[in-house]
């Protein structure tokens, strides 16, 4: 990744999820802000979630693909099959609530996790986002593997904050800024909040292939895309 010193990098995640993310930046020299654009939701009828969670047989993968449904799973039914994990954080999350994890890919990314969950058991139940994308079920039905879906969270596009700094910086344009994206929910948030003309004045760091494709169908030719190498992202959602 280019040398970011002098650089105001925007964190878009919410804040207790940036904490990683804001000290490595700041560590290469970034001025860093905060501008979450996502939150996320419990489901208000739990229902269809608790009656997959109780469905599960020892026989059946559970998918946990971010904290928020780690959150989730937890709160339900006693978990009887074996359960993968997207990331490290997602892992620890699962632990701290007296669930074993069996599985974490070697990178937490959705695809990683889509294309190294062992088989056998060849089933998987997928706890998800309203907003899920579809490339990890697909990958896991390629393989050969009966996935269901469950929706056990919402995430909900929305700018938490004041945009103004971000909207004056990308306007004067005399100094660089970056825009650090680990969901298209955030990436469309933002272009409702400050719109895709700005937004191509910034460098936009993603946080895997899916935000990538995202901001290059959203944004067009002239965005200026960059992965982030430098951490750990843990998400395969949103």
């Amino acid at each position: 990744m280019r040398d970011l010193r002098g650089m105001t990098v925007v964190l878009t995640r919410a804040h207790e999820d940036n904490a990683g993310s804001a000290a490595r930046f700041a560590h290469s020299g970034a001025h860093v802000l905060e501008l979450p654009c996502v939150r996320v939701e419990p489901v208000r009828d739990r229902h269809e979630l608790d009656r997959a969670l109780a469905s599960q047989t020892d026989h059946e993968w559970l998918v946990v693909t971010s904290r928020h449904g780690a959150d989730a799973v937890s709160a339900g039914a006693r978990i009887r099959g074996p359960v993968a994990a997207v990331g490290p954080v997602t892992a620890e999350r699962l632990r701290e609530s007296g669930i074993a994890v069996a599985f974490v890919p070697s990178v937490a990314t959705g695809e990683r996790l889509g294309s190294e969950l062992p088989m056998p058991p060849e089933r998987a139940l997928l706890p998800r986002s309203d907003r899920a994308q579809s490339e990890l079920p697909a990958i896991l039905r390629r393989r050969g593997f009966v996935v269901r879906e469950v929706i056990a969270y919402r995430t909900v596009p929305g700018v938490t904050g004041d945009t103004g700094e971000v909207r004056e910086l990308l306007t004067r344009n005399d100094r660089p800024v970056a825009l650090a994206l680990w969901s298209p929910s955030a990436l469309d948030a933002l272009i409702g909040s400050i719109g895709a003309d700005l937004l191509n004045r910034a460098l936009l760091l993603v946080g895997g292939p899916t935000t990538e494709r995202a901001a290059r169908d959203l944004l067009g030719p002239a965005a200026l895309i960059e992965r982030i190498e430098m951490e750990n992202t843990d998400v395969a959602h949103r």
